[in-house]
């Protein structure tokens, strides 16, 4: 059985096995905080298509997004980002969550050029989509 744990191959199952019981046993963060002043901290998840070659101008490019509810109250949500493309065209991203229940919202994303360098067109096209956004 020594050998087994001293092999490469089963040393590295064995590691997995101890840091996947030692994820399980480990205290669930809470994605939900209130403060002090009744404002409640709530994290969103983005369910929806992706095109791998598109550009989204998306408050969720680096991941979940947190946001807060004063008293908790789920409410419409609009976020807005605007960039700058790899053509020199300047783009707005808007994506409008509207509450379902407590736990998700609809979601809908579309996106505006405004403006271009003289005399050209973006290279690019617009991308809409749809989907879920989730309390988690």
């Amino acid at each position: 059985m020594q050998q087994a744990v001293t092999a490469p191959r089963f040393r590295s199952i064995a590691i997995g096995g101890l840091l996947l019981a030692l994820t399980i046993g480990a205290p669930m963060v809470k994605a939900t905080t209130t403060s002090d002043d009744g404002m409640v901290t709530k994290r969103l998840a983005l369910h929806t298509v992706v095109e791998p070659t598109a550009i989204y101008l998306s408050a969720w490019r680096n991941g979940d997004v947190t946001v807060q509810f004063e008293k908790g109250e789920i409410r419409p949500i609009t976020f807005r980002v605007r960039a700058t493309i790899p053509d020199g065209c300047r783009w707005e991203g808007t994506e409008t969550l509207i509450p379902i229940d407590d736990k998700m919202f609809t979601y809908e994303y579309s996106e505006e050029i405004l403006s271009c360098p003289p005399g050209t067109e973006s290279t690019y096209r617009k991308t809409p989509r749809t989907g879920l956004v989730t309390v988690e």
